[in-house]
């Protein structure tokens, strides 16, 4: 009897745990403070389970092979999460693009990835606001090239990111032209 109470406990714990769920193609509520359209399915990590970044991300190959993050910062706050002793970049509201850019790059050395540089930068309309759009390239900590595409935004005192990061072989040209479309398709006034 004893033995049974435990699996039940065991079983009621298991269902509360916060698991990756299916984003499935169209309209897709982010935690951030905005929306985004998705042209198909995708895998979503909530927030809860994101070891890195704050906000969640989604996947379609696993979380080493292709993330794209959704993260709102508020004024003094942080794009990745702060571990015990150290000083993750801070966003600031009145941030120049080049603060932007430097925020982001060194945020991404925070959580692993080296030798990180942004360039084809350019302004860019998101939503009817002024943001930023620009790709970066580094390495992971294993050594693994990888490309991203990032696109910033601030409104209220608040930064609106999405990144995109994948290995550059393979993997960031499969799904760059998606990442393009659903990066255009981000609504600010969604949430």
């Amino acid at each position: 009897m004893k033995r049974l109470g435990v699996l039940i406990g065991a079983s009621l714990l298991a269902s509360c745990a916060v698991v990756p769920t299916t984003a499935p193609a169209g309209q897709f509520e982010t935690e951030s403070q905005f929306s985004v359209n998705l042209p198909s399915d995708w895998s979503r990590w909530p927030s809860q389970i994101n070891p890195a970044t704050n906000g969640e991300y989604l996947t379609k190959d696993g979380m080493l092979l292709n993330r794209l993050h959704f993260i709102t910062v508020a004024d003094g706050g942080t794009i990745v999460r702060t571990f015990r002793d150290s000083e993750a970049p801070v966003f600031q509201a009145d941030a120049s693009e080049f603060e932007l850019i430097e925020l982001v790059t060194r945020s991404l050395e925070q959580v692993g990835y080296n030798s990180v540089e942004a360039d084809d930068i350019r302004p860019a309309v998101i939503d009817g606001e002024d943001g930023l759009r620009f790709s970066v390239t580094g390495n992971w900590e294993n050594g693994l090239n990888v490309r991203g595409d990032v696109a910033v935004v601030t409104l209220d005192d608040e930064l609106n990111v999405i990144l995109f990061m994948a290995p550059a072989m393979h993997y960031y040209g499969e799904l760059q032209s998606e990442v393009d479309t659903i990066i255009s398709s981000m609504d600010l006034a969604a949430n």
